[in-house]
């Protein structure tokens, strides 16, 4: 099929409705306080700068619109083989622990490690079933291109609705670039394992820009490179 052809054929209107629903819903709970920090307020001293409001936007969105709309999922949590993706998570989780972070709440910063890096994998795995899941699916078989442009600029288009500014990326062009070129390994990612734990996983590696987030993706690209060489499969050839 002609790529002229696999644009006329993606139900635009049903992706722009998903989107546009997204922003909006982002928008409003964003105003809202910070659920999340109120409650673990409730439990502990310890202060969190996460914010899941708009995650959960993001997942309550795509969940609905998989459920009403006529697109398949085929994408899930665990993908296509649950004991390769689970081996992206330990390893963030092993890597990081092991090296630690330090941090200003007299937490031991190998623990602190573990806390960080757990908050951070659950909220990419609300943010990645949209970008990741439902937008790559609903955009049928369009080619790898294609899907990660998409994807890619509407990922960073959305996050106009979250920071309140680009400075920590050394501004809004040099995001946007970022998102572009990381869109093309989470869309590859993807398009190999079929899951959104790896995805989040590989999300989830630059919590912090060091040497540990280095080795993080030197292996997480091996593994997907090699996902489906003889030495990876599973009894079930999967």
């Amino acid at each position: 099929m002609k790529l002229s052809e696999q644009i006329r054929v993606i139900n635009w209107l049903r992706i722009l409705l998903f989107y546009g629903i997204i922003l909006l819903g982002t928008y409003f709970a964003r105003k809202l306080p910070n659920l999340l920090k109120l409650l673990l307020e409730q439990i502990s001293d310890v202060s969190f700068s996460f914010n899941y409001n708009h995650g959960f936007v993001t997942l309550i969105v795509s969940l609905l619109f998989y459920h009403f709309s006529k697109v398949e999922q085929k994408i899930t949590l665990f993908g296509n083989n649950k004991m390769k993706s689970i081996l992206f998570p330990v390893i963030l989780f092993s890597c990081y622990s092991i090296y630690g972070m330090n941090n200003g709440e007299d937490i031991n910063k190998h623990s602190w490690a573990f806390i960080i890096c757990s908050f951070a994998l659950v909220y990419n795995i609300m943010e990645e079933y949209a970008w990741r899941g439902y937008l790559i699916e609903s955009l049928g078989k369009t080619n790898y291109v294609i899907k990660s442009l998409v994807s890619g600029v509407f990922w960073c288009a959305w996050h106009l609705l979250v920071f309140s500014n680009f400075d920590q990326y050394g501004g809004f062009w040099i995001f946007f670039a970022f998102c572009i070129i990381f869109a093309f390994i989470l869309t590859f990612a993807v398009s190999q394992t079929r899951s959104i734990l790896v995805t989040a996983t590989i999300h989830a590696f630059i919590i912090q820009i060091n040497i540990i987030a280095l080795i993080c993706f030197i292996v997480f690209i091996l593994l997907l490179l090699t996902w489906n060489k003889q030495l990876f499969k599973s009894n079930n050839g999967s």
